[in-house]
């Protein structure tokens, strides 16, 4: 009875929330540690300053040459020259443009990044919050039965109680006990999935914090979240502007398909002669840069498609998670009456104690309001994950 009694008390407070604080300080540890979205960010710091690099002039070249004639008549030549080879003129303001768009839109992604932290850190220990209160019911379960084989066990030594009762509690015991074990072997595996989410670093501290009881959950908030989606999202935000991006990649690619110059300083010897000049040359595209201007036009195609199926998907999911919301909270309250009545369990006692029903009937009687908690504990799980993935803005 005090597990059903336990659970109700930590399902109110799942709903009043007064632990919201120390939850948010947990989830605070998680994302600072982080090293995926760390790396995300290096990744598209990476990108943009590739696009940077790309947009200067190559290097200067230099020639010497020397040149026998064939008799002594003739002499010999001697040649030096220095050169300097650059693209169209307007290529490099296009493709400042085009990394300095990338660099915005790597912002966006910044936060992006940080926001999709964020809640993967949440729903990590909204399954360690489940976790530990499956166990915390599952233990109080299995100590009423631990105390039911004892009595049980004297009282067939005492030729009380039959010794087939005993053994029915002895196997009711032993399979309760196999279902704590493998709950806590699933808490060992997510301590070690937060440890790895935290960067590797000590968890203690967030396991305390996070304690056993959900966080609060303002639904009034989480219903505006559609109407945030175009404004907030930073993920559609960077999307956009990867589009303007494909953008001035695509006129980068059709600059890129005309003439490149160079211009040089020559100086030549012969017999005792000196000549100092300039040359100008001009490099002609090749065929491959009509291909590299058609890949640019699809890119810029794909770029917009993408930041649209970004957002319809955004909307579908939270409108989803909006509905499955209030079928949560309807069933949850429709089980909260039920499983915090301990009359019938009482009632169940008080039968058994006056053998009006067997120990079996009694024992499954009981756990039918046992999966009954249970299902209420499933219940606020689900509830609370719908809640974290809404929760994505803040």
């Amino acid at each position: 009875m005090r597990s059903m009694l336990l659970t109700v008390a930590l399902v109110a407070t799942a709903l009043t929330g007064v632990y919201a604080n120390d939850f948010e300080n947990a989830l605070n540890i998680l994302v600072s540690n982080n090293l995926e979205s760390k790396a995300a960010i290096k990744r598209g710091v990476s990108e943009v300053e590739t696009m940077r690099a790309e947009n200067v002039l190559p290097g200067p070249e230099a020639e010497f040459s020397r040149v026998w004639g064939t008799n002594a008549e003739a002499g010999n030549k001697l040649g030096v020259s220095v050169s300097q080879g650059f693209d169209w003129p307007g290529l490099y303001a296009a493709r400042k443009r085009a990394a300095d768009t990338a660099e915005s839109a790597l912002e966006f992604l910044r936060a992006s990044s940080m926001l999709d932290t964020r809640r993967d850190a949440r729903v990590l220990l909204i399954d360690y919050i489940h976790n530990q209160q499956l166990i915390c019911h599952q233990s109080r379960y299995a100590a009423r039965l631990d105390s039911m084989e004892s009595y049980y066990k004297r009282a067939a030594e005492e030729g009380l109680e039959t010794r087939i009762d005993y053994n029915k509690t002895v196997i009711e015991r032993i399979g309760v006990h196999r279902e704590l074990h493998q709950l806590e072997r699933d808490r060992d595996a997510l301590l070690v999935r937060l440890q790895a989410f935290n960067g590797g670093a000590p968890i203690d501290e967030v396991v305390r914090l996070a304690g056993d009881e959900y966080p609060a959950i303002d639904k009034g908030k989480l219903a505006g979240t559609l109407s945030l989606i175009e404004e907030r999202d930073p993920g559609y935000a960077a999307a956009r502007l990867q589009t303007e991006v494909a953008r001035q990649n695509l006129k980068v690619a059709k600059m890129s398909g005309l003439p490149g110059f160079s211009v040089g300083y020559e100086h030549e010897s012969e017999g005792g002669e000196r000549f100092n000049g300039f040359s100008v040359g001009i490099s002609l595209p090749s065929w491959s840069r009509k291909h590299a201007s058609k890949a640019a036009v699809v890119d810029a195609e794909l770029a917009l498609l993408d930041a649209e199926i970004m957002l319809r998907q955004r909307k579908a999911d939270f409108e989803e998670d909006l509905v499955q919301l209030d079928y949560y909270e309807q069933s949850l309250a429709e089980y909260a009456p039920i499983v915090s009545d301990m009359a019938p369990l009482e009632l169940l006692r008080k039968a058994l104690v006056a053998r009006q029903i067997t120990l079996l009937n009694y024992m499954n009687e009981y756990n039918y309001f046992v999966q009954a908690n249970r299902e209420y504990l499933d219940l606020m799980y689900e509830y609370q994950l719908a809640a974290a993935r809404l929760s994505y803005y803040e």
